[in-house]
């Protein structure tokens, strides 16, 4: 009840409470796709109101993650698995782009806090780390990209690629994913190298889809 009747900026920042957990358990399978979601469940199990996690919920479905019958109820989204071509091929030109933006757009500051990010990254060795940092590396290329318009698409489908990752690891019983340089691109940008940068990020979209694609064989 008091929830409902918060400020805007107060319901806004608890529905992102929401969407950020929500999203995370969608990606690493703490839901189960087809899972039936409940409101109240979901809002005691988060000490949310109802508001934020409906809020949460609307804009999940229009990322893809959950799926909404109208009088069936609210469910975990089910995985595609021929969908991963299609992610891919967008993703592909998509990360890209952003690179090459970030190269052109990104701060000197933000440049040297991405190759933070990348130094610490490569040194990692547990898998659920590296997925962390992976997408921790993409998010901050999106920002750097200073595309309000292009980075909620790249968020969308980088989520949806990280869910399939997730589920092909556990039919696979959790292989383990390498390491994970990234300071090349890092440097590509920190240097303004625009196209240097699209390339490397593009070839890291297709080499991952590859390593996917091979895993469910």
């Amino acid at each position: 009840m008091n929830e409902a009747l918060a400020t805007n900026g107060r319901t806004d920042r608890l529905s992102d409470k929401a969407y950020r957990r929500l999203r995370d358990g969608l990606i690493t399978l703490e839901f189960e796709p087809m899972e039936p979601l409940n409101e109240r469940a979901l809002s005691q199990r988060l000490n949310v109101g109802l508001a934020p996690i409906r809020e949460a919920l609307r804009r999940l479905e229009q990322e893809r993650l959950v799926t909404i019958y109208p009088r069936r109820g609210i469910f975990a989204a089910e995985i595609v698995i021929t969908d991963q071509q299609s992610i891919k091929e967008l993703r592909f030109e998509l990360e890209g782009l952003a690179a090459a933006l970030a190269a052109v757009r990104g701060t000197k500051e933000e440049a040297e806090a991405l190759m933070r990010i990348a130094e610490e990254l490569v040194l990692e060795n547990e898998s659920p780390n590296k997925i962390n940092g992976d997408a921790r590396f993409r998010r901050h290329v999106y920002a750097m990209a200073r595309n309000s318009f292009l980075q909620p698409v790249l968020e969308m489908h980088h989520n949806l690629a990280m869910r399939l990752w997730y589920f092909c690891r556990r039919q696979k019983s959790r292989t383990d994913i390498g390491p994970i340089d990234y300071r090349p691109i890092a440097q590509a940008i920190a240097d303004g190298d625009s196209e240097k940068a699209r390339f490397l990020l593009s070839k890291v979209v297709a080499d991952h889809s590859d390593l996917l694609r091979a895993m469910l064989v």
